[in-house]
């Protein structure tokens, strides 16, 4: 495999006869973010351009996937790569809906007639950018902003596996510039694309990058660290300034706050940990009632997490108001992929003299608790137990140390929480209007699963308790995703009774929870993408852990005899709807589909262990309804009765 998605070889790029830089080597791999810096006018959004096949190469090579840029056909291009421009022209009597849905334009052919995948592709990108509410709005009545959003979802939906920007931030007010970002880090870190972005904006280029290109006149680094792109000797030599005008402004080169420093190895790499947002609650208790006790805002707040690692941090603010303090504490999730991260938790204290209690509260960004199972009783703010024992922990050492013998009230907010919990699971498990406040160990370790399985757990959870409060079998539906959902509710309205647990890619996992829950039918409904690997004896589908899917359809098509030149064509397959394709031209699709359903019945009765019966359904958004295994069948006709 190239490690590099897209890299360049001794390129020259420009206009006419001169070339405005050459030598240029440098490339990103998939999950990376690289952010290119440089003064206006250097040559950033030609180097993009010519990345993006827009502009021919003066000399040298574009590798994309390993081959030549100019290799692929614009089609096969644009199914690859997407390149989002900083402007787009004016066109006439069309909706928001309309010019994203221009980015599936590889996919629907000359006539450009969407399907209803098309269509969700279109209406996903749209609400993964905060976008789905100008869907029907005139594309030249919305703002400057907006219309960034709008070509970001028209990239979106193109479905790259690169994605090229050039200054996505133009336009964008400052809550616009953090969202977007944050959409940016999402597709990279955890939908495994490259992304390559310019930018103006120093501090936003320093929190967004894994990797920097430095671009001047004449000359464009190498791949560089962010520690040696935003040194302070390479910014003033990449953007001529002397060292007053740096320090005017930037400031004078001061030492750093605490930062928190705990790694954990991952493969080769050590990965940097955060924490909680639990943690971050109690630490802005322990400010605001500091502040409250001495008369003193403290600079740096302290304590030891339950798993016994120590966080040191200087608050964002802490001050006095009409009936208490407030301290903020940033949200630090380390080198995790959380939405959560940078958020402002805020801790809001009053003295109660009278009284020993110390009463937590959620505030704004906090949600509330609608559905039992949860950690919390229905009703009450989603502060799990362990954040609320640590909150009380770090009041109580606050009020030993000032002979304080009162109690606190205390209310937790998370700035932006409401807003960024819509992208999160905690509608679908029952916490309302904000995020939770969780954390059991105080610390976020990167790459970490757990949060996840936590969830599907909970979710389990609920399954058990809606079917026993119904007096009903048991009985369970699993999906990996959204798509299965959506057939599921459009195929099979009439189960709508039986509870759903949507898996992710840890169906084994999930299978081991519905077994230890007591759970007697299982049926698990999903798309072919997926399920697939499942033939395979795979039970993660993340693409980290195994993506085998042309092979095994590769391997099957083998088994029913097909020809040596009908597997190659699978092997080399790019999707599961292209494999479905070959095989409907050699006529060997329903063996070999009914080869596969044979092989996941087996390995989910292996997984399951006879403790529940357990059957799979398998569908493609392109060719529909693909088959059922035979447990499958049984459990949907015993299910209707």
């Amino acid at each position: 495999m190239h490690e590099l998605y897209c890299e360049t070889q001794n390129l020259s790029i420009g206009y006419g006869k001169t070339p405005l830089a050459g030598a240029i080597q440098i490339g990103v791999q998939r999950g990376q973010v690289l952010v290119l810096i440089g003064p206006n006018g250097a040559g950033k959004s030609t180097l993009l351009k010519t990345l993006a096949g827009q502009l021919a190469p003066m000399g040298g090579t574009v590798l994309l996937d390993g081959q030549d840029l100019t290799g692929y056909t614009g089609n096969a291009r644009a199914k690859k790569l997407a390149l989002m421009l900083p402007r787009a022209r004016r066109t006439e009597l069309t909706t928001c809906f309309e010019f994203a849905a221009a980015g599936r334009t590889p996919y629907t052919g000359r006539l450009g007639i969407l399907s209803k995948a098309d269509r969700q592709a279109v209406q996903d990108a749209l609400a993964r950018v905060g976008a789905a509410h100008l869907a029907d709005r005139d594309f030249n009545r919305i703002s400057d902003g907006q219309r960034q959003r709008i070509l970001l979802a028209r990239a979106v939906c193109q479905q790259p596996e690169i994605l090229l920007l050039d200054e996505p931030t133009s336009f964008l007010d400052i809550k616009g510039k953090i969202e977007l970002l944050t959409i940016l880090q999402t597709l990279a870190h955890q939908e495994n694309l490259a992304v390559i972005v310019s930018l103006h904006e120093l501090d936003m280029a320093q929190k967004i990058a894994d990797a920097v290109v430095c671009v001047s006149s004449g000359k464009i680094s190498g791949v560089l660290t962010k520690e040696q792109a935003f040194a302070p000797e390479n910014i003033r030599a990449l953007y001529g300034l002397t060292e007053e005008q740096y320090t005017a402004l930037f400031g004078a080169h001061n030492p750093q706050k605490p930062k928190f420093e705990h790694y954990v190895r991952s493969g080769q790499k050590l990965l940097r940990c955060g924490y909680t947002t639990g943690t971050c609650a109690a630490l802005g208790a322990a400010g605001a009632a500091r502040l409250l006790l001495t008369g003193h805002a403290p600079e740096i707040v302290a304590l030891r997490t339950p798993k016994g690692i120590v966080v040191e941090v200087a608050p964002l603010f802490c001050r006095k108001m009409d009936t208490g303090a407030a301290c903020a504490i940033e949200k630090d999730g380390g080198d995790d992929v959380d939405v959560t991260t940078g958020l402002p938790v805020i801790a809001t204290v009053e003295l109660l003299p009278g009284s020993t209690e110390v009463r937590i509260m959620g505030g704004e960004g906090v949600g509330r608790v609608t559905k039992p199972g949860l950690d919390q009783p229905v009703g009450e703010a989603a502060i799990n137990h362990v954040p609320r024992q640590m909150i009380t922990e770090a009041l109580h050492r606050e009020a030993e140390t000032a002979c304080y013998t009162g109690g606190f009230a205390v209310t937790i907010s998370i700035q932006g929480g409401e807003e960024v919990a819509r992208r999160t699971f905690n509608p679908h498990i029952g916490v309302v209007g904000g995020l939770s406040v969780l954390g059991t160990s105080g610390i976020v370790e990167p790459m970490s699963q757990q949060a996840i399985l936590d969830t599907i757990q909970l979710e389990i959870n609920q399954a058990v308790l809606r079917a026993d409060a119904a007096g009903r079998p048991r009985r369970l539906i699993l999906s990996p995703g959204n798509y299965g959902l959506d057939y599921l509710h459009e195929t099979y309205p009439e189960f709508a009774a039986i509870p759903v647990v949507k898996t992710s890619n840890f169906i084994g996992d999930t299978l081991d929870m519905a077994a230890a829950a007591h759970f007697e039918e299982v049926l698990l409904v999903g798309h072919v993408g997926k399920l697939v690997k499942v033939a395979g004896g795979i039970m993660n589908t993340h693409s980290h852990t195994a993506d085998c899917r042309t092979e095994l359809f590769c391997a099957h098509a083998a088994l029913c005899g097909a020809p040596r030149e009908v597997c190659t064509a699978l092997y080399q397959a790019a999707t599961t709807d292209a494999c479905l394709d070959i095989l409907d031209a050699a006529g060997l699709r329903e063996p070999v589909l009914a080869s596969l359903l044979d092989a996941i019945q087996l390995h989910l009765d292996r997984r399951a262990s006879e403790v529940f019966r357990i059957g799979a359904i398998l569908f493609s958004n392109q060719h529909g309804p693909l088959g059922q295994t035979q447990t499958a069948a049984q459990l949907l006709n015993e299910w209707k009765v």
